[in-house]
């Protein structure tokens, strides 16, 4: 049987077509590998669960270190949803757009959500930041003609907490310029940390965490939100465990929840156990990356806490990326550079890594499709029966 190519897939199966997703719950169930094995579990999942998903999600600074495109990503959901048979409509995040270029990239290959990152502007203040928001707001109109889509706010990389007080300011001023936002994702108090729970303070060697803090701001932020006409987005929601029965409570299914981050982990795993050297390389890979970027992000992971490697067995390495049982710092180290070891190739531009992955995950698709499933449902479980909605 011939194997139809995504463009095809779309013009012929509507629900192979990312969708406009106008209500919450939202789970951002972006992937990050080529393969497109996990990104298939993800779109069973959501079948299954009849959950609201964004199957395609990646940023923009993302998709350039591991040398993507949107519309690979967007290609890749599409298959998904095709090979889960996902009826449900899903959506298409172009995540942290940053400029013109990555907006008209974004909507070229079929994205739907559009996440305008102004992080860099917030130092500068408001004017800034909305200048920003009305240029980049109007490119998507014009790019996007009479398709619907919905605009999301970040604002979560800054220094400090984003202030509610500025939050009123700036819906304001861009309801005066004709600015229409969806969603914001703030800058929450405390640590939203890739690969590590949430977390408010560092005692010696520990993440200790002050669950009040998040609980009363994101009260008040909630509120703000139904009197102002904006869902709450959250990113770097990946292992937030101790957040999300919070969340449920204070929520409800009024959420979008970004949790893309930490599923390539998962391989990992299974990579550990079957091919321990194929593992070092990898890690290898990633500890140079971090090296040569640890400054540069929000990370607290620190090298010198993570055991030495090279004695353990495969069984035990995998151990080691369990979420919330493993450690921390490995896994914050290993997703900072999992883009990196996806892009590295040798000088005649073949990949070093890339294929073995895939080829191993290939060959072990039961157990990996396990471990990606446990995964997820500890992402969705502590939402339901609103996810299910």
């Amino acid at each position: 049987m011939e194997t139809l190519q995504p463009d095809e897939l779309r013009r012929q199966f509507p629900h192979t077509r990312p969708a406009v997703l106008d209500a919450g719950p939202i789970f951002g169930f972006g992937y990050r590998s080529p393969w497109r094995l996990g990104n298939e579990i993800q779109a069973r999942a959501a079948a299954r669960s009849n959950l609201s998903v964004m199957l395609a999600q990646q940023s923009a600074r993302e998709i350039q270190l591991a040398g993507r495109t949107f519309q690979e990503v967007i290609d890749s959901a599409t298959c998904s949803a095709y090979a889960a048979d996902l009826r449900r409509p899903w959506g298409a995040d172009g995540d942290r757009l940053r400029n013109v270029q990555e907006v008209v990239q974004a909507a070229q290959a079929g994205c739907t959500h559009f996440t305008y990152d102004v992080s860099h502007e917030a130092p500068a203040g408001m004017d800034a930041i909305v200048c920003k928001l009305r240029d980049l707001y109007q490119i998507s109109l014009g790019l996007q003609g009479n398709r619907d889509f919905t605009t999301e706010v970040a604002m979560d990389e800054t220094a400090a907490p984003t202030r509610l007080e500025d939050i009123r300011a700036l819906m304001a001023e861009l309801a005066r310029a004709d600015v229409r936002v969806t969603e914001l994702a703030p800058r929450f108090p405390g640590h939203f940390e890739p690969a590590v729970d949430y977390y408010t303070r560092m005692e010696g060697d520990r993440r200790v965490a002050d669950l009040d803090v998040f609980e009363q701001y994101l009260g008040q932020l909630a509120e703000l939100g139904r009197r102002l006409g904006f869902r709450i987005s959250v990113h770097a929601g990946s292992d937030k465990f101790s957040l999300y029965p919070i969340m449920a409570r204070v929520l409800g299914a009024d959420f979008h929840l970004k949790t893309s981050g930490t599923y390539c982990l998962e391989e990992l795993k299974i990579i550990a156990r079957h091919d321990r050297d194929l593992f070092l390389e990898i890690h290898a890979c990633s500890a140079e990356h971090f090296r040569r970027m640890r400054g540069a992000a929000a990370f607290s992971a620190a090298p010198e806490r993570i055991p030495a490697l090279g004695g353990l067995s495969g069984a035990e390495l995998s151990k080691l990326l369990q979420a919330g049982a493993g450690n921390a710092d490995l896994r914050q180290l290993l997703h900072a550079g999992y883009g990196a070891v996806l892009a590295a190739a040798d000088s005649a531009g073949r990949k070093l890594f890339a294929g073995r992955m895939e080829r191993l995950l290939r060959a072990h698709q039961d157990e990996y499709a396990a471990e990606m499933e446990a995964h997820l449902q500890r992402h969705i479980r502590p939402f339901m029966p609103a996810a299910a909605g």
